[in-house]
């Protein structure tokens, strides 16, 4: 009873929290859950018993795409969801998603979770899935090296029976293929944008032996098909593998190949199936998918959440209409549009995401600019020293940059790794902001540009210039309402 009443106590507090955070403008996605923690500290554990099955994506990069993709398709079918969308992926984010749609059950718990935060969060509950994307390189002041990280989530993970779906083409799958839970594969064939050098050379050497990695092909940063010479280790079979992957029309295309082995129970199998058997459209026979988000890393995204709603017999015709309509609001290669203009707002934080959005913008021939914005708060990294094992370079193969702005804190810092690149320094404008919220200047001048811009931020860069952005197009907006009225 005490137990009952200091759960709803909790919920109370951290509704009463919320309610105040709106009311000054704020958005209110983790002091709620962190109000209602200080109260109650076991109080995750309670909420998650509320959901018939429960999802926890972790990595590096993608989480927040991931988890948006994965709702978006599981939201098709189920309407009772409960998730932190929003990208506040620590425990407190995790339990305000459950104090702003409280109710007394949910088909579907599903969360990313701050891979430093996995510990925290693991504690309370047993997931049924958990979503591994990939291992790189961030905020090396806050983590330390990628091998501290993927430690702390394997040690984690021993304690859980959770099925875990992971990203085959990236080596520091060999460090979970150890645990004996229940395991499933995705990743990608060869296919037209492979490669065979690595653009961002990190965690290269095998998790086993310690031997440098060989590579069949390299996709991006050091996730491919790899290969040790010394003591066998190789890519784990894959069950759901994208192949023949094109780009039309500003999106992605893919086929999707369905490789059912014995990591897969025979009920799993017997699923996906019927699930195609009863597919009956050419691009469904196919198994083609569309996603509309560029960048290559994207499709691992897709695939992440492709094999789990297939593992749990989703139909397949299903899932491709589900990834295809997705809509995504997040500045994670979102495009807000402007009478004059595009502009793709992305989020990149460490070298291997940089490098492939550069990447991605070389296959976008019309005329742009380009803004990297760069702050060190903490949520950032003060440590910036990571821009210089990015791949710079490659802007060089960027065709038609008619200017290239260095914003945020930071921008001394960008606008010198830009130009030990040998970019042109002719088109390269500077803005250093006084603090995080001091972008309007050099915004204002993307936005007088009557081409499209592409502005690459960090973690706290990324809300200040989407909130901005939404601004001006709603003063846009009115102007246009007021001549047509």
């Amino acid at each position: 009873m005490y137990e009952k009443l200091l759960l709803n106590l909790a919920i109370l507090a951290g509704k009463i929290s919320f309610i105040v955070l709106k009311v000054t403008g704020r958005q209110g996605t983790a002091m709620p859950g962190k109000v209602a923690i200080k109260i109650f500290p076991g109080i995750l554990k309670e909420l998650t018993k509320r959901c018939n099955k429960t999802v926890v994506i972790t990595g590096t990069n993608g989480k927040t795409t991931t988890n948006n993709l994965t709702n978006h398709i599981i939201g098709g079918k189920y309407d009772n969801l409960v998730s932190n969308l929003k990208g506040a992926n620590m425990i407190q984010g995790v339990v305000t998603s459950f104090i702003v749609n409280n109710k007394n059950s949910y088909d579907w718990g599903i969360f990313e979770v701050d891979e430093g935060s996995i510990p925290d969060v693991i504690h309370f509950f047993s997931p049924d899935y958990v979503i591994l994307t990939n291992f790189f390189r961030d905020q090396l002041d806050r983590y330390g090296e990628v091998e501290n990280t993927i430690h702390l989530v394997y040690d984690t993970l021993k304690g859980v029976n959770s099925t875990l779906i992971l990203n085959a083409d990236d080596p520091s799958t060999t460090q979970f293929n150890k645990l004996p839970n229940e395991k499933i594969y995705y990743g990608f064939n060869k296919n037209q944008f492979s490669k065979i050098d690595h653009s961002v050379a990190e965690s290269i050497f095998c998790k086993n032996c310690g031997n440098r990695l060989s590579y069949n092909f390299i996709s991006y940063g050091n996730v491919g098909d790899y290969y040790c010479d010394s003591c066998g280790v190789e890519r784990p079979k894959i069950n759901y593998a994208a192949e023949s992957i094109d780009i039309k029309d500003n999106s992605y295309e893919f086929l999707l190949k369905i490789n059912n082995s014995e990591s897969i129970n025979e009920s799993i199998n017997e699923s996906i199936n019927e699930s195609i058997s009863g597919s009956i459209s050419e691009n469904i026979a196919e198994n083609k998918f569309v996603f509309k988000y560029m960048g290559i890393y994207n499709i691992y995204n897709c695939l992440a959440a492709i094999s789990l709603c297939l593992t749990e017999n989703f139909d397949i015709s299903f899932v491709q209409n589900q990834v295809e309509n997705f809509d995504y609001k997040l500045g994670r290669m979102e495009t807000i549009s402007f009478p004059n203009k595009d502009v793709v707002l992305v989020l990149s934080k460490n070298p291997v995401g940089l490098s492939e959005v550069f990447n991605s913008f070389s296959h976008d021939e019309e005329p742009k600019s380009i803004m990297f914005l760069i702050n060190d708060t903490p949520a950032d990294g003060k440590d910036i020293s990571w821009i210089w094992d990015a791949d710079f370079e490659q802007i060089n193969n960027i065709k038609n940059i008619n200017y290239f702005y260095c914003s945020g804190t930071r921008a001394n810092e960008a606008a010198l790794r830009l130009k030990y690149s040998n970019f042109n320094t002719d088109k390269i404008k500077k803005h250093v902001s006084k603090e995080v919220s001091d972008i309007k200047t050099p915004i204002k001048e993307v936005l007088d540009e009557n081409i499209k811009s592409y502005i690459i931020g960090t973690f706290t860069a990324v809300p200040e210039v989407r909130k901005f952005l939404l601004k001006e197009k709603s003063k846009y907006n009115s102007v246009n309402n007021i001549k047509s009225d």
